[in-house]
């Protein structure tokens, strides 16, 4: 339960922090674009201002329409081009155009046109002709990151001469996209950390007292494995004084009181589950699990017999037989994996079911019974010889229980036989 509100807490805190992060972070953005659109209405306002200065209208119209370029028309373009070098960073070109029915022309121009030269209607210029020609306000354009600023520029006698293009560099926030996704990325990553070490403080001070004191409510519930062989108290975290603390008192209390209660019943549940003598499991706890074998993915059975065990007990006594037995019983165990179970099924014989393993670790055990066949059990010194016989059966998906226990068994009769006419043993 720990882990899932420790994964839940996590995952809204990153939420929170990363919304917090976009929305800090768009509004950061807003900011400077505002102060962007500020200082590049300032710096074309400033070029616009100088070009109006420098430029005589009177001048540059009877230029336009002679076509003769004189020293003072050379002058005014080294010192629009003179400025417009000083602030290259900022401003793009500086133009001087008059516009008419059909066509822009240049009068002055930083970028390289000379004058006289055509500039030809784009869709806003298009849109603008009438007020381009009659020249009375100032016009802005601003689209696809480029940013022009129009001031029409008129004669002494009020006549238009042209209008003044200031064309700015990329607007001031797109320069500086790089470098606000890299600040937004490295924002994202301190939030990634700071719920990392907040959830790892919160793990140590709440998520694993509290995982500590749920496995000992789970151990006082009868579950062994909670407990990883440890004492259950050592769960509580007694010397807080929090509420955890006070949780963790409580519940050890409860569990000093139980303990002996507990321990008489987990002997009580042993005992009901193994077999007294080779403490391997007994029958009746075979039967609680058989519909669960019944129904697994994959099994694997072997079959064990004690041959000469009748015999044994006959001449040397039920004290030789009971080695015997537990003879077989150490040797089986010692196949035995974590997922596998081992059943005394009778006086003499053994089941062990295998319902997590493959046709290559069963093989393994086999190939080691074959090697080790005859196994005695019984003492050297002892005139009956007690071997173990042994047969198996596998199976993979849909498969019958009943067919493979039988296989199994009639396995290990034949085994049975064969250790019988190898060792010269009677048939009994």
């Amino acid at each position: 339960m720990s882990g899932s509100i420790k994964k839940r807490i996590g995952f809204s805190l990153a939420i929170v922090l990363v919304i917090f992060v976009i929305i800090l972070f768009s509004v950061s953005c807003l900011i400077v674009r505002m102060t962007g659109l500020k200082y590049q209405r300032t710096i074309a306002s400033e070029a616009l201002d100088m070009a109006e200065l420098t430029i005589n209208a009177d001048l540059a119209k009877e230029t336009f329409n002679t076509r003769t370029l004189s020293d003072e028309y050379s002058s005014v373009q080294n010192k629009l081009m003179s400025y417009q070098e000083s602030n290259r960073s900022e401003i793009k070109r500086i133009s001087l155009v008059s516009f008419s029915n059909t066509s822009g022309s240049y009068i002055y121009d930083t970028g390289g046109e000379g004058l006289g030269s055509k500039l030809e209607y784009d869709d806003y210029t298009s849109s603008i002709k009438a007020e381009l020609i009659n020249g009375r306000n100032a016009l802005t354009y601003s689209k696809k990151g480029v940013l022009r600023y129009y001031r029409p520029l008129r004669t002494v006698d009020d006549n238009l001469c042209g209008y003044i293009i200031v064309e700015l560099e990329n607007p001031y926030e797109y320069r500086h996209i790089p470098a606000a996704a890299g600040i937004l990325a490295g924002m994202l990553i301190l939030c990634g950390i700071f719920v990392l070490i907040l959830v790892n403080y919160l793990n140590r001070k709440i998520f694993r007292p509290i995982r500590q004191i749920t496995n000992s409510a789970v151990y006082l519930s009868g579950d062994d494995k909670a407990s990883d062989g440890k004492d259950a108290s050592v769960f509580f975290d007694t010397k807080r004084s929090d509420e955890i603390g006070q949780l963790s008192m409580a519940l050890q209390k409860i569990l000093f009181e139980m303990n002996n209660s507990n321990e008489n019943l987990s002997q009580a549940l042993f005992d009901a589950n193994h077999d007294g003598m080779t403490h391997m499991l007994n029958k009746r706890c075979y039967h609680s699990l058989e519909e669960v074998f019944r129904n697994g993915e994959n099994i694997g059975l072997i079959y064990f017999d004690v041959n000469n065990l009748k015999l044994m007990n006959d001449t040397h006594g039920h004290e030789s037989g009971d080695y015997v037995i537990t003879s077989a019983a150490e040797y089986i165990r010692s196949f035995m994996g974590p997922d596998d179970h081992c059943f005394r099924m009778g006086g003499d014989e053994f089941l062990m079911v295998m319902t997590n393993c493959s046709f290559r670790s069963i093989d393994a055990i086999i190939d080691k019974l074959e090697k080790d066949s005859p196994k005695i059990l019984s003492k050297p010194e002892e005139s009956v010889k007690c071997a173990l016989s042994y047969g198996y059966a596998y199976a993979k998906g849909k498969y019958s229980y009943d067919e493979l226990m039988a296989e199994a068994e009639e396995n290990m009769y034949e085994k049975k036989t064969a250790l019988k006419k190898q060792m010269n043993m009677p048939v009994r």
